[in-house]
């Protein structure tokens, strides 16, 4: 096959090659991502589902089998349950470690997130009619620096991005207003989507008003209804678990509004600099503009303004909140710059294609920068392979892990290891009432010590308390978590982990 023959399959179908391309990254994320990004997509997800399937609740989520319960969490189980399925099979089929399970769920996921590559180049065509701004939506949804990444993730605010775009394509799809089958499955949709994140109510809401101001009224009850019905089939674990329907999300709005103040904030405008960030500048400036230059857009505009207005309003900002409008945002962020080339192009035309060009070439070069690397980023590299190599021994009862160049030590994903021992944290808070009761102190299989700091002089220290601590191996953080933890050493604890066994309790 000649350049020519393919230069002209790609203008005749780019979609198919934008595809591969996305899918490409996505396997090499899947396969060389490995750990987890932040606490929730694994103590959340993982944790939680794959304890299910080995018998016990990680996060006490659900009654006990002496009939007592604890109050519920707050979080939907539609997406945990999902894992609990898929690692259900894998241990049918075999597939012993969880190290081997996780590259299946990355697989899984990755090839899921082309849904919004497919549904972003959709809707971007349908809204222009130009197949290059459609082609411009498709790529940057590929290879945006930190999407194949964020893709093979466990996030529900990147699981749920499908979902959202496969409503809104469904309704929008065709040119004069949609079938009642259209309606129902864009409901539906919403309605998964909603389940797997229930934040994006705010989404929903945007959409639903865009369904008013257009006096689509027929349109509005049968998607509502629909929207209703999947997300009454994708919360029945409640009436499961619970015995009654809707308790995790009554949990959720409950737990938020009183504890909106506990987490991390920040000023009305710090989603907005999450997207010129995410979004590679200074193209996400232009791409911004392009958004809300297309406001008139509704079903484009409103659910993801809506989503965005709540965010920035909300005391509780954490930057993965934003994550679901990222696709939303590029999709019209191009379209509204179509628009707005189209308005202006006979006076400013030459001009407005130059400023994109120029400001499209320095956004590429960053992207590319910042893809190879983010792409294979093995996040948390050091916490996840310690917990492998624990694997390796049997009966791992209690494991420390000791931090006394700090009062707080990060939890360990334990189910790499394939027990559920007990964690006994030693911290500068709690050190000096450990060594006062040396007697008593628990009997421990390994010691885990965070950091290099004082790293010779702690050992000692523990050793006059165990003395047959013996040393195993030292865990690497990866190249990225290393260069986070300098950038932000109080904030991201991202450090290496050695490993000592203690020989009176555990054999070689």
């Amino acid at each position: 096959m000649t350049f020519k023959t393919i230069k002209n399959d790609y203008l005749a179908n780019p979609l198919k090659y934008i595809i591969l391309a996305a899918l490409i990254l996505r396997l090499v994320s899947a396969f060389f991502a490995k750990g987890y990004g932040m606490h929730d997509d694994h103590f959340l997800v993982i944790e939680s589902s794959y304890s299910w399937v080995k018998g016990y609740d990680y996060n006490n989520w659900l009654p006990k089998d002496d009939g007592s319960a604890p109050q519920p969490s707050g979080h939907s189980f539609f997406y945990p349950a999902l894992h609990y399925i898929a690692f259900s099979a894998m241990d049918k089929m075999g597939i012993a470690s969880l190290d081997a399970k996780m590259y299946i769920i990355r697989i899984l996921h990755a090839l899921f997130s082309l849904l919004t590559v497919f549904f972003a180049y959709k809707i971007a065509f349908g809204a222009s009619g130009n197949k290059k701004i459609a082609s411009l939506v498709g790529w940057t949804t590929a290879l945006l620096w930190c999407l194949p990444w964020l893709s093979v993730r466990n996030l529900v605010e990147v699981f749920c991005i499908p979902f959202l775009l496969g409503s809104t394509w469904f309704y929008v799809r065709k040119s004069e207003k949609p079938t009642i089958a259209d309606v129902i499955v864009s409901g539906l949709l919403m309605g998964c989507a909603f389940s797997v994140r229930f934040q994006v109510i705010f989404f929903i809401g945007g959409f639903g008003l865009a369904l008013l101001i257009y006096k689509r009224w027929r349109d509005a009850v049968v998607w509502t209804v629909a929207v209703i019905a999947a997300v009454c089939a994708t919360q029945i674990t409640d009436l499961i678990v619970w015995g009654e329907p809707f308790v995790e999300l009554r949990e959720y709005v409950s737990y938020n509004f009183t504890h909106s103040g506990d987490y991390l904030s920040g000023s009305f405008f710090k989603y907005f600099g999450v997207l010129l960030g995410i979004l590679a500048p200074p193209l996400s400036m232009l791409l911004l503009f392009g958004f809300f230059y297309g406001f008139r857009r509704l079903f484009l505009f409103l659910p993801a303004f809506c989503f965005l207005l709540f965010h920035s309003i909300f005391p509780n900002k954490q930057e993965r909140f934003i994550f679901p409008i990222i696709a939303s945002v590029v999709i019209l962020g191009f379209v509204g710059c179509y628009d707005f080339y189209q308005k202006y192009k006979e006076k400013r035309g030459a001009q407005m294609l130059k400023t994109f060009k120029v400001f499209g070439i320095i956004s590429l070069i960053i992207n590319i920068i910042l893809l190879i690397p983010v792409t294979v980023h093995y996040s948390k590299r050091a916490r996840v392979e310690s917990m492998v190599y624990l694997s390796r021994f049997e009966n791992v009862r209690t494991v420390m892990i000791e931090n006394t160049n700090s009062d707080s030590y990060k939890m360990l994903p334990k189910t790499y290891s394939g027990y559920n021992f007990g964690e006994v944290g030693l911290t500068s808070d709690n050190q000096a009432a450990f060594f006062a009761n040396a007697d008593s102190a628990p009997d421990v299989d390994f010691v885990l010590f965070d950091g290099e700091e004082n790293l010779d002089s702690r050992v000692e220290k523990l050793k006059t308390v165990y003395p047959g601590l013996s040393y195993e191996t030292t865990v690497t953080p990866s190249f990225i978590d290393k260069l986070l933890h300098r950038i932000n050493p109080r904030h991201i604890v991202n450090e290496q982990v050695t490993i000592y066994r203690n020989t009176k309790s555990v054999e070689p």
